[in-house]
């Protein structure tokens, strides 16, 4: 009688495990995001704490797309790349501009957005028309990003004070205060802040670089980022990110993308 009992209860128990792989063998595959979530319009959280922005919009349509329900975890920038190479996640959707330092450790996505480091300035100031107009100045930018990368080029010929923030919004505030005078980066990010402040901020007419933005992946994800690379092309043939951009950043800055990365000379 007890092996009889033995018996059915191991075959109740295998049959509760194989009813619970076939419920979950069919769900959907997770991408899991790095994004730093302090970026706005590209990143941020809204007044109710809801993870928004471009990035945000563009890769729960490209999650769509492929069949995949996205996670987003949020991380500080400066740890950003780490926790691509630790597998904290699959791939980093957050502003990441190609650059060849970046493409010789981690793999990219096909350009998704046009983007360009800008020059931010306080209204009525038009003493900053080249980069050149920033030598003997101090200037702010967020640690680690392509904007610090162009400040320190172009400290090799001039006398810049470089000063660093971890976030972004430190950087306008620091303006704000009085303690740098200019600040360096992204053309969409420049635009949010404009829009929200423009007594206090202004966008000088100087560009300092041309960066393609692109989807961040690790070297050996190569089936990964073919079907990213697929699903972004059908998302821009059919619209989608011309639309979404136009939503987040005012403009469709997702089509006629040059793909070279350049210092602005």
């Amino acid at each position: 009688m007890k092996k009889k009992s033995m018996a059915l209860a191991i075959l109740m128990v295998a049959a509760v495990l194989l009813f619970a792989s076939c419920s979950t063998g069919g769900s959907a595959d997770v991408l899991t995001i790095g994004v730093d979530d302090s970026y706005p319009p590209m990143e941020y959280r809204d007044e109710n704490n809801e993870l928004v922005g471009f990035d945000v919009a563009m890769a729960k349509a490209l999650g769509e797309e492929m069949g995949m329900e996205v996670e987003f975890i949020s991380t500080a920038w400066d740890g950003i790349f780490q926790g691509l190479e630790t597998e904290s996640y699959d791939v980093i959707i957050s502003s990441v501009s190609i650059t060849p330092a970046r493409l010789e450790t981690f793999l990219f996505s096909e350009p998704y957005l046009s983007n360009g480091q800008v020059i931010v300035v306080k209204p009525g100031d038009t003493s900053v028309t080249k980069p050149e107009d920033l030598d003997g100045k101090n200037v702010g930018v967020q640690i680690g990003t392509t904007a610090d990368t162009a400040v320190q080029k172009y400290m090799e010929d001039m006398d810049i004070e470089l000063i660093k923030y971890d976030e972004i919004i430190q950087t306008f505030t620091a303006m704000n205060a009085g303690y740098v005078d200019y600040i360096v980066v992204d053309y969409p990010v420049a635009i949010e802040y404009v829009a929200k402040d423009p007594d206090n901020f202004e966008i000088s007419t100087a560009q300092l670089t041309n960066e393609p933005i692109g989807v961040c992946i690790r070297k050996d994800d190569t089936e990964l980022k073919e079907k990213i690379d697929a699903a972004l092309a059908t998302l821009r043939e059919n619209g989608t990110l011309k639309e979404i951009s136009e939503e987040w950043l005012g403009d469709d800055y997702t089509s006629n993308i040059d793909t070279e990365l350049r210092v602005i000379e």
